[in-house]
């Protein structure tokens, strides 16, 4: 008895000294910005959730435009089409849902922040990211950061071992402009060793792979609670498809025809969705591609031109 009761104190004793470690950790380093001790946000990625959330409610009166979307979305900086009128401010982050989207634009609204324009930018992710396993990723999870004081929650948060080393400098997306327009800005990100005139290679996507729809309901679900919520309050709406590179879809074929089935589907349902490049692939490129699964910025300057085009 008197083992299995010290066995256990052990083991009890490892399992505080963990949680006083973890949250000594979160507290003083504050890796995903929760806290408000880290205001620029290098090499890292923060919570982008929580504090982009937390930074329009803050500025309720700022900002009218925005765009969601997942991390794909860094690059389209909508803040170059700002009139007097219109003040973009960028919501990309992390693995971004529909669900999430829709559940922070009621959030907006709840608390009286003008709305005008709506892009939700998708791409496969809104088939197969589940909102509900970000409850358990950190730099997802969102926390509501309305009150000024420490939230328990996130001090006991896991550790991420990989924000304690030192910060790499040659990752795609180097700062996260939270405080500002919400944009990702990175040396290459705005590649210096591209001709203006530089035009990306498009490779027609003549794949006929047959597979059965896996069925989109629980996402047209979502995409016509906004669109009957952005009639209501006449908000320009606009949903967007991520354009695709040639290598990423050569390795995520099965993927990437179920979005373009769903695409068809959104079109069938008269949801306004603007696909750049339609039917073409994106030939791979650094000047275009930061990896094979996000875009440069003068991809996403094209797609800000033919958005014009297309609102008007």
């Amino acid at each position: 008895m008197k083992s299995f009761l010290r066995n256990i104190a052990f083991y009890a004793s490892i399992i505080l000294l963990y949680f006083i470690a973890t949250g000594v950790f979160n507290y003083n380093y504050d890796p995903y910005g929760i806290l408000g001790n880290r205001k620029e946000f290098i090499g890292i990625r923060p919570n982008e959730h929580s504090l982009k959330v937390q930074h329009v409610l803050d500025n309720a009166s700022i900002y009218n435009s925005f765009l969601f979307s997942n991390s794909k979305g860094g690059a389209l900086h909508f803040n170059q089409l700002n009139t007097t009128d219109e003040k973009w401010y960028n919501m990309t982050y992390s693995l971004g849902t529909p669900e999430e989207f829709y559940d922070d634009i009621l959030r907006f609204l709840k608390h009286n922040i003008e709305i005008k324009n709506l892009v939700i930018a998708l791409d496969d992710g809104a088939i197969y990211e589940r909102t509900s396993a970000h409850e358990n990723q950190a730099s997802r999870k969102f926390i509501s950061l309305k009150e000024k004081k420490v939230n328990w929650e996130y001090l006991f948060l896991p550790i991420s071992f990989k924000k304690m080393q030192q910060v790499d400098t040659s990752k795609k997306h180097i700062v996260h402009d939270v405080f500002k327009d919400g944009n990702y800005y990175a040396k290459n990100a705005h590649p210096s060793n591209c001709e203006l005139d530089k035009k990306p290679v498009l490779v027609l996507n003549s794949d006929q792979i047959s597979i059965p729809s896996v069925g989109f309901s629980s996402q047209l679900k979502i995409f016509k609670e906004l669109q009957k919520l952005c009639e209501k309050l006449e908000i320009n709406l606009v949903f967007l498809a991520h354009p695709t590179s040639k290598e990423n879809y050569s390795k995520s074929t099965e993927r990437l025809v179920q979005f373009n089935k769903m695409i068809g589907v959104m079109k069938n349902e008269e949801l306004p969705i603007l696909v750049p490049f339609e039917n073409y692939l994106i030939q791979n490129d650094d000047c275009f591609w930061l990896d094979r699964h996000h875009y440069s910025k003068k991809i996403g300057d094209t797609i800000l031109s033919l958005y014009t085009e297309y609102k008007l």
